[in-house]
């Protein structure tokens, strides 16, 4: 199964689009004698924060959990962690908490950004989900 952020996900492509469409609308709006007097490392930088931004945005909407027969793995931005059933603990969705914990027999507790508190329903419909599957595959 795969579970995945619905609104930190559509911000993300909301927000990268708007950046996108702001800049371009800058670019086009500047008068040839402005665009001029930009020099080309001025534009590079400005491209460049961009980019930075738009990874950040992308890093966000990629976040997912996924769960087959092996274990749970997890993708916060662009770090994945793969944690075997037997490896499993718990879940967890705390009251206040952004996002899910998965807990594990190493007393780790990693974060489960594809899971986040602010989707409601959907968030805690995961959590047992992921929870039957650690119970069953003990």
């Amino acid at each position: 199964m795969r579970f995945r952020p619905l609104g930190a996900r559509i911000v993300a492509y909301v927000a990268g689009g708007c950046l996108v469409a702001m800049m371009v609308t800058v670019a086009i709006a500047l008068s040839p004698e402005i665009r001029g007097q930009f020099t080309l490392p001025q534009t590079g930088t400005l491209v460049l924060f961009l980019l930075m931004l738009l990874a950040a945005l992308w890093g966000i909407a990629r976040s997912r959990v996924e769960t087959d027969s092996r274990g749970v793995r997890i993708t916060n931005g662009y770090r994945t962690h793969q944690v075997a059933w037997t490896e499993s603990v718990d879940v967890s969705l705390g009251r206040g908490a952004p996002w899910g914990t998965l807990t594990t027999t190493d007393d780790r507790s990693l974060m489960m950004m594809g899971i986040q508190a602010s989707d409601g329903r959907r968030a805690y419909d995961a959590i047992w989900t992921i929870r039957e599957q650690i119970i069953e595959h003990r």
